[in-house]
């Protein structure tokens, strides 16, 4: 993914995005709409658009998955999210807390930040929710 192309998304096309990554397979779009509570027809829409940005992959009445590209977006978008989570945390924010705090401001973090909080927390490897990944631009040599 090219550096700042994640905040080409729309908050609602990330979360899109972090949700398949969190699925790890092909989903319908029933599953999107039921996911997102939107009508299918909404969620299609959205589909579509990241089926033009290259992100996911769609077969009709069939599946959608990310693409090599949307995977490496959803895994930047998850790691974003949960260092921003755990860094509300380490502040005294309860749990659902800091999840809520961290969507609500994380389209404007851009990455060289995102690695500046990563590295100021000492590289962390969880966060409240979940595992947090590794970037080989901020974490290397921390396997």
């Amino acid at each position: 993914m090219s550096e700042g192309a994640d905040r080409e998304l729309s908050p609602r096309r990330m979360e899109y995005l972090k949700f398949l990554l969190e699925r790890g397979e092909s989903v319908t779009n029933a599953d999107l709409a039921a996911r997102f509570g939107v009508d299918p027809s909404t969620s299609t829409k959205t589909v579509r658009a990241l089926v033009a940005a290259g992100l996911v992959e769609h077969e009709p009445y069939g599946g959608v998955a990310l693409s090599g590209r949307g995977r490496r977006c959803a895994e930047f978008l998850m790691r974003r999210h949960r260092l921003l989570e755990l860094a509300f945390a380490n502040l005294g924010m309860e749990p659902a807390t800091a999840c809520a705090q961290a969507a609500r401001c994380e389209d404007r973090i851009p990455r060289d930040v995102v690695n500046t909080i990563c590295a100021a927390m000492g590289h962390p490897t969880r966060s409240v929710c979940g595992a947090i990944a590794r970037d080989r631009g901020c974490c290397a040599g921390r396997e």
